[in-house]
């Protein structure tokens, strides 16, 4: 009867360590499937950033795109706009040469005659095309 008492001791003691043991099995599947989930979750988080990060990006590519699209309308309009050079009247020039006056004269040119005077409070080089100059007239226009 003590051995039959004794195996059913054991007997109890190992069916509680059994279930201590599964119950201790059970807690570490728990803590380990939380672990999972808040990994899944961080990854899936990562994965939201990156995403955002992308669309950041391409946003600020496709404003960097136009701004620079922009920039060069700007351009192309001030370069058809160039106004570096003012096209004056023969009586402006007259006034600034004082009608061609010997004593404004500068010296000959290759094209003709040369005149100091004064437009728009700048002072001024006049150059006049002589009929018989050596140079052509398309030259002239260009100079």
């Amino acid at each position: 009867a003590e051995q039959i008492r004794q195996w059913k001791l054991e007997g109890e003691k190992k069916a509680v360590e059994a279930r201590l043991s599964q119950e201790a099995a059970l807690a570490m599947a728990e803590r380990e499937k939380a672990r999972a989930k808040a990994a899944l979750e961080a990854a899936e988080e990562a994965k939201r950033k990156a995403e955002q990060e992308v669309q950041r990006r391409r946003e600020a590519e496709m404003k960097a795109r136009k701004e620079a699209e922009e920039r060069d309308r700007v351009l192309t309009a001030l370069a058809q706009k160039d106004n570096r050079y003012r096209k004056y009247t023969m009586q402006e020039i007259e006034v600034a040469t004082e009608k061609f006056s010997p004593s404004k004269k500068l010296g000959e040119g290759g094209y003709g005659p040369v005149f100091k005077g004064h437009l728009d409070h700048t002072a001024v080089a006049i150059k006049l095309l002589n009929p018989e100059a050596s140079q052509g007239r398309k030259q002239f226009q260009q100079e």
